[in-house]
């Protein structure tokens, strides 16, 4: 995993949001080739996106089934290489974060799960 990857992630108001959101910007932080993008910004935005995505390979990270980042992006016409679905995961390992504002312990715990769990996927593009 060499290329630069944008991580464009949930930002819903959830407890699964907050976790998805951590779980990038960490990842983010803790690789060089990582950058996390706002959707917010790509949502404002009437006409373009932010020049972060020009030269990244673009991952999206969704929360749940409404995969909002990827419904955004598409509708400016942005194609990502990669949809990463994380609901299944925390369920899968029976974590219940149950905080939207702070992470609660299930919450740090899905964090961990979450970021294993991208950067093996990221392998794969």
């Amino acid at each position: 995993m060499n290329d630069k990857i944008a991580l464009v992630s949930c930002s819903g108001l959830s407890p699964l949001g907050l976790v998805v959101r951590a779980a990038s910007v960490e990842l983010a932080l803790e690789n060089e080739n990582i950058v996390a993008a706002c959707i917010t910004e790509y949502s404002a935005q009437p006409n373009n996106c932010s020049p972060i995505l020009d030269d990244a390979k673009i991952v999206t990270i969704t929360g749940c089934g409404d995969d909002c980042a990827s419904v955004i992006l598409k509708d400016k016409n942005i194609a990502a290489v990669k949809n990463i679905s994380l609901d299944h995961v925390v369920k899968a390992y029976e974590l219940n974060p149950l905080d939207a504002v702070r992470l609660d312990e299930d919450g740090e715990k899905a964090v961990v799960v979450l970021k294993k769990y991208i950067l093996k996927e990221l392998e794969n593009i």
